[in-house]
């Protein structure tokens, strides 16, 4: 720019009049950068072997070879070169913070006074990052306004736009893929990394991020803060619910709260007090409520229906209809009732057995108090009593109609038990039965996954095999013809290998596959075969002959008794070799003749057995291939998913999906303990699905499910939809 223009670039400009930060500010922007990147890297360390056999299944799936080796590099990366790749990221990140704090930001866009194309590599990255930093923004979204603020404050700035954070999501990404490429793979492979760390921190990272407020919260910044009061649409007022980067539900559940609220000043659901329950406090009853009955002013008792083990039962509607809702405030009503209508939604869910649901009915006195008590229940997805209620709903999967199954339920319920037991007003209780019932589940995941490793061997190799069987003929002819492709090679050598040879080939491929050893060592003897029938013209090719053919005449009789060729067939074989070798070496023109035979005289010396091919097996009925949403959904799951398979007596059973064959497309399923398996295909898994005989267990939040149907239910109430 010349020096007498008048024209100021406002990113240099904006740099340039910042004040430098103090030593002090300096040392606290330092201790928050190594706590969130050694957070970061430490998780990452601790996941590392689960990313790797996430990108084998990944690749072992895909069906684009492109895409497999993008898997199996990144893997490779993690399993030889974990440590240098994770201490890259963290270089990264700390220079990139550095040049931050030291006024060193890089610019977006250079003085941006002209435009370019940008390729299509880096649409790819600039998609890439954005996807992973809205995942992670989303996902700590609590955490992300009271950091974003607090870092303002200490930089001395009125407000500070989510990106501009150095500690936030989209820094860290974008340090983590700048340390990725220091390992200089292609650049598919770096987004194929980039999405496996924000996989693993989106769990994590709302964590660390806790760890910085409670850091800076030590050091005097913003101590007082209030999380969420500031909008969560601020940064994009016009963005709609539900839009990438949104943290939409818990835009939801704040907006739950203000609709309490609503309900609550707008009408009097109570309704007048009774005689003599004025001053009566619901909240200060509902201990005596949670063991059994409470006492009402007057010496009336009230007692809620029994809640036996067996049975499901929404209470609190009892409470509803009782003379208790009379005396309550407006608002103690409101969330009565919303409470009430949680429990009609977990109580609904198909996917939960009714035996688990009765033992979550035991609970509905606690979360209401709970609820009372602590009303971040309505707009905190992690809060320990959600937590407790979803960890419960996941070990559905885990309780078989057997002694086993028993056993689970009676540990669930001795777990419900002690929060009745001892919960009074601390939230703490929830937050330890939920670890619980947290490791519960992971420990029983752990288990099942070890024991159907084991169990589903034998039947992996069996499908393996027979998917093999069925493409042999196909894979041994091609590479027969790719052997012979473009040599002049006798009639009767082209004759034994496809014939004879191709016999070998086959079995070699049905037991071992296409990388088997066996297999790659016959496909090697035949083209040794065909090169030493052919010419050679010098010393040195006539020499190297000598040289191989005692072992490669070994290895053709080994193979050729492997595959019992009848005795005179191989004995005619040989003898017409040992002249096609003597004409190979001939220094003249004239080729000695090589025996005749029929083929009349090869037919004769061929068993009839073996000449007839064998009956096919009876196969099942073939099944439509029909692409289309149902398709869609089969194609979709993942190992470790669970679908629920009912059958024609009423009947039905859950079952876990063990492995997925990348050839044919065939399901491996067990049961719930591992114990049993059945293989179905694509088509007609997918088949089941379009007919409801099979049907998707979604292992979510059944509280972020309730808390949607909540949502729109009061929304209706006050006319918004």
């Amino acid at each position: 720019m010349p020096e007498n223009s008048v024209v100021v670039n406002l990113n240099q400009f904006e740099r340039s009049r910042r004040a430098q930060v103090s030593a002090d500010t300096l040392s606290v922007l330092h201790g928050c950068r190594d706590l969130l990147i050694e957070g970061a890297t430490r998780v990452l360390t601790r996941q590392a072997e689960a990313m790797e056999k996430t990108l084998l299944a990944m690749a072992e799936r895909s069906p684009l070879l492109e895409t497999r080796n993008s898997y199996y590099s990144a893997q490779g990366i993690l399993n030889r070169q974990a440590n240098e790749l994770l201490s890259a990221c963290k270089e990264a990140f700390c220079q990139a913070f550095n040049d931050f704090a030291h006024n060193r930001e890089k610019t977006a866009g250079g003085d941006l006074l002209e435009l370019s194309l940008v390729d299509d590599h880096d649409f790819e990255v600039t998609l890439a990052i954005d996807k992973a930093t809205s995942r992670l923004r989303f996902n700590c979204a609590e955490e992300l306004v009271a950091l974003d603020a607090r870092m303002a404050h200490l930089l001395g700035r009125s407000d500070l736009a989510e990106n501009d954070n150095p500690l936030g999501p989209r820094a860290l990404c974008e340090a983590l893929l700048d340390g990725i490429a220091k390992m200089q793979p292609e650049q598919n492979v770096r987004i194929v990394l980039l999405n496996q760390f924000d996989l693993v921190l989106t769990t994590e990272l709302a964590g660390i991020y806790q760890s910085l407020n409670r850091h800076l919260i030590d050091r005097g910044i913003l101590p007082d803060i209030k999380v969420g009061a500031k909008s969560r649409g601020q940064a994009g007022a016009a963005a709609q619910p539900g839009a990438p980067g949104t943290p939409a539900q818990a835009q939801a559940s704040n907006d739950m709260f203000r609709m309490f609220e609503q309900l609550a000043h707008g009408s009097n659901p109570a309704g007048p007090a009774a005689p003599g329950l004025a001053g009566f406090s619901l909240l200060d009853s509902l201990g005596q409520l949670q063991s059994g009955s409470m006492m009402l002013p007057g010496g009336v008792r009230f007692e809620l229906p029994v809640l036996e083990a067996a049975t499901i039962s929404n209470v609190l509607r009892s409470l509803q209809q009782s003379p208790v809702m009379q005396a309550v405030s407006p608002l103690d009503a409101v969330l009565v009732d919303a409470v009430a209508m949680l429990f009609d939604v977990v109580f609904e869910e198909a996917a939960i057995p009714d035996r688990l649901k009765a033992q979550i009915g035991r609970l509905q006195i606690p979360v209401l108090k709970a609820a009372m008590l602590d009303r971040n229940f309505f707009s905190q997805a992690n809060h320990p009593v959600r937590r407790m209620l979803d960890a419960i709903a996941t070990l559905s999967v885990h309780l078989p109609d057997n002694e086993t199954g028993n056993a689970r339920l009676e540990a669930i319920s001795h777990v419900i038990t002690g929060v009745l037991d001892s919960f009074e007003q601390d939230i703490a209780v929830f937050e330890s039965a939920a670890a619980e019932l947290e490791a519960m589940g992971s420990s029983l995941d752990e288990t099942l996954e070890e024991t159907l490793e084991a169990s589903l061997q034998p039947d992996i190799a069996q499908i393996r095999q027979a998917e093999r069987a069925e493409l042999a003929p196909v894979i041994v002819h091609d590479f027969i013809n790719r052997a012979l492709k473009e040599q002049t090679v006798a009639d009767s050598v082209r004759e034994f290998l496809r014939r004879d040879w191709a016999q070998l080939l086959t079995q070699d491929y049905v037991k071992e596959g296409e990388q088997g050893a066996h297999f790659n060592s016959h496909v090697e003897t035949m083209r040794e075969l065909i090169w030493s029938v052919q010419p050679k013209a010098d010393m040195d090719a006539r020499l190297m002959l000598v040289r191989i053919l005692p072992g490669l005449l070994k290895r053709l009789r080994e193979g050729t008794a492997e595959i019992e060729l009848p005795q005179k067939l191989a004995d005619r074989f040989f003898a017409t070799l040992v002249v096609l070798h003597a004409n190979a070496v001939r220094p003249n023109t004239q080729p000695v003749p090589l025996p005749d035979i029929s083929p009349e005289e090869i037919e004769d010396m061929i068993p009839a057995a073996a000449a007839e091919p064998a009956a096919p097996a009876a196969a099942e009925p073939a099944v439509p291939e029909v692409e289309d949403e149902y398709t869609q959904r089969a194609r979709a799951l993942n190992k470790g998913d669970w679908v629920e398979f009912h059958y024609d007596d009423g009947t039905f059973r859950w079952a876990r999906l063990g492995w997925i064959s990348s050839i044919k497309n065939t399901y491996l399923f067990s049961d719930q303990d591992g114990m049993n398996s059945f293989s179905i295909g694509l088509h007609r898994l997918a088949e089941k699905l379009r007919r409801g005989e099979a049907v998707l267990v979604e292992r979510k939040s059944i509280t972020e499910s309730a808390f949607g149907k909540l949502m729109k239910l009061f929304r209706q109430k006050l006319g918004y939809a």
